[in-house]
C-alpha cells in the first residue's frame, strides 16, 4: 500500500514575519542644526583669518611706502627746518611780549598843545601788559587845559584820560595832574617794526 504524503509549499508563517528589516535611525534635528552652525562658524573663522592676513599685508605695504616717501624728502633737511621753525616761533613770542616807550613820546609830541607843557612823566607796565601813564603839567589858562583834555579824549591810544588838581601857580599859569591808560597796541614793539600805515591797519 503506497503511503501518500501531502507536501505543501505554502509557508505557515508570513514572509514578513520571517524577515528582520533594519530601519535606519532618524537623525536628530538639533544635531543637524548644530553641525550646520559648526560648519558656518568654521567658514566665518577662516574668512576672518584670511581678511586679517590681507589687512596686515596692506598695512605692511603702506608702511614700506611711507618709509620710502620719508627718505625721499631728505630727513636731515626736514630736521633742520623743524629747528629753524622752533627758533622763529620763540623769536616771535619774544617780540610779541616786548614793549617800546618811544611811541608814547611821539604821541605826546603830536597831541600836546603849544600852550601846554608836561613837567614830569611816569610810566607803569603791568605783567598783564596793561600800561598806565601819570604826568604833571602846566598850561597858560584853563581853556588850554580843557582843550587838551578834549584832544586826549579823542585819542584812541589813551584810555580814560583824567585831568585833576587844576590850580594857578605863582606865575599865573594853571598846573594840573594827568592820568590815563595806554593802549597796548601803541607800545607793542612789533608794531614799531612796520610802517605807520601798516601799523594803523593792524590796529584800527
Amino acid at each position: 500500500m503506497d503511503t501518500k504524503f501531502q507536501t505543501s509549499f505554502i509557508p505557515k508563517k508570513s514572509l514578513a514575519q520571517g524577515l528582520n528589516y533594519a530601519r535606519p535611525e532618524a537623525v536628530s534635528v538639533t544635531l543637524l542644526i548644530a553641525i550646520i552652525l559648526f560648519m558656518l562658524t568654521l567658514a566665518a573663522a577662516g574668512g576672518v583669518f584670511a581678511y586679517k592676513k590681507v589687512l596686515v599685508g596692506r598695512i605692511n605695504d603702506m608702511n614700506a611706502r611711507l618709509a620710502q616717501a620719508r627718505n625721499s624728502f631728505e630727513p636731515d633737511l626736514i630736521e633742520q627746518l623743524n629747528k629753524l621753525n622752533k627758533r622763529i616761533i620763540s623769536a616771535n613770542k619774544i617780540v610779541a611780549s616786548h614793549t617800546a616807550v618811544s611811541p608814547i613820546f611821539d604821541l605826546l609830541e603830536n597831541d600836546t598843545l603849544a600852550t601846554v607843557r608836561f613837567n614830569s612823566f611816569s610810566y607803569d607796565l603791568k605783567d598783564s601788559g596793561a600800561a598806565s601813564l601819570t604826568m604833571t603839567g602846566e598850561a597858560v589858562n584853563f581853556s588850554s587845559v580843557a582843550l587838551q583834555s578834549d584832544i586826549f579824549g579823542q585819542e584812541k591810544h589813551i584810555k580814560n584820560p583824567v585831568f585833576s588838581d587844576l590850580n594857578p601857580n605863582q606865575s599865573g599859569n594853571i598846573v594840573f595832574k594827568f592820568s590815563g591808560a595806554v593802549d597796548p597796541a601803541l607800545i607793542a614793539y612789533k608794531n614799531s617794526l612796520v610802517a605807520p600805515e601798516a601799523a594803523e591797519q593792524l590796529n584800527p
